[in-house]
């Protein structure tokens, strides 16, 4: 019974480290496999005169995509393992999810409807004319005839009630009180208006207490030394992965312009600040006169997910970048 006991968590314990082999050597594929890119693109001012095209692929051609534009039409594939996808497949769809518009129909009945109705109105006389003929029917009531009761209502007759009513020559006390209720109405709404300017300058005062003391904590926050020693460790990772995603092969020959020659000044200011990565391998031609975009430019490389992960771990586990980290999320809330 033993030796089966341990020939069972023998051949257990085979199936767990073969597992785990190839649980570790899918991990490996992820970091360590290359994702290769490669992109190019050309054009003269309008995008209609832009020719692009870009490829990704990684493990063994896989996974794979690929897009291309020219002539104002965008074109992509996309493969995951054994399925493909592509663009000429939705349009495909599209064309066939659009409704079937019905032919129209034989003018002939429609015809034949309307002269029908053309020669129904000698109907609608025919009613009208007896309709007239029983009208008289209204003479024949003879309730008219008894005029006695409104002869003797003294109501139009009788007007002392409406002489005695002295509201239409009492003219003047509606005019006093009308300018008494428009100046109460006046002297509500300025001191409406004061409250409001009240509270306007209120907020003003607080939005200003509020700037001052953000500016007071964000001094604070940027001048802790934890927070400076993170800030240091962020930009030091950041700048070995920019260094790391450079592409083998770049290559571009632009020239550009804005309608503003002071953008044009800003943006070769920011193209200079990133000179040390790019120099070598792009030509670029600023135009101060006139708007201009026009060039063409290839890169090509590779990228592993080693180089993300490196980072994120160092700056996982580094206690001045997690105390920042809780500081920002308290500040947020």
């Amino acid at each position: 019974m033993i030796h089966i006991l341990f020939l069972i968590l023998k051949i257990i314990g085979w199936i767990l480290l073969f597992l785990l082999a190839i649980l570790l050597l899918l991990i490996l594929t992820i970091l360590f496999y290359p994702v290769k890119y490669r992109f190019s693109a050309k054009g003269e001012n309008t995008l209609d005169t832009l020719v692009a095209d870009g490829k990704v692929s990684w493990l063994f051609h896989l996974i794979s995509g690929s897009a291309s534009y020219e002539h104002g039409e965008l074109k992509w594939k996309l493969r995951l393992a054994w399925k493909k996808f592509d663009s000429s497949e939705e349009e495909q769809k599209e064309t066939s999810e659009k409704p079937v518009v019905p032919e129209p129909l034989e003018k002939e009945p429609l015809e034949g409807k309307k002269t029908e109705v053309k020669n129904n109105p000698p109907e609608k006389d025919v009613k009208i004319e007896k309709a007239s003929e029983k009208e008289p029917k209204i003479e024949k009531e003879p309730k008219i005839e008894k005029g006695s009761k409104i002869e003797k209502e003294p109501g139009i007759e009788k007007g002392s009630k409406i002489e005695k009513e002295p509201g239409i020559e009492k003219e003047p006390g509606t005019e006093k009180t009308k300018v008494r209720e428009e100046r109460r109405s006046e002297s509500v709404q300025t001191e409406s208006k004061l409250k409001k300017i009240k509270y306007t300058f209120q907020k003003l005062c607080g939005t200003i207490k509020k700037v001052g003391e953000k500016k007071e904590f964000l001094t604070a926050f940027l001048t802790y030394e934890k927070h400076q020693r993170a800030f240091e460790a962020v930009k030091k990772e950041l700048c070995r992965l920019l260094h790391v995603l450079k592409p083998k092969k770049l290559q571009a020959n632009v020239t550009f312009g804005f309608s503003d020659p002071s953008w044009t000044g800003y943006m070769l200011a920011f193209l200079g600040s990133i000179y040390g990565l790019i120099g070598e391998y792009v030509q670029i031609q600023p135009d101060f006169e006139e708007r201009k975009l026009e060039g063409n430019a290839s890169a090509e490389g590779k990228i592993r997910v080693i180089y993300f992960a490196v980072p994120a771990w160092k700056l996982f586990w580094n206690k001045d970048v997690k105390i920042t980290y809780k500081h920002i999320r308290k500040y947020i809330k």
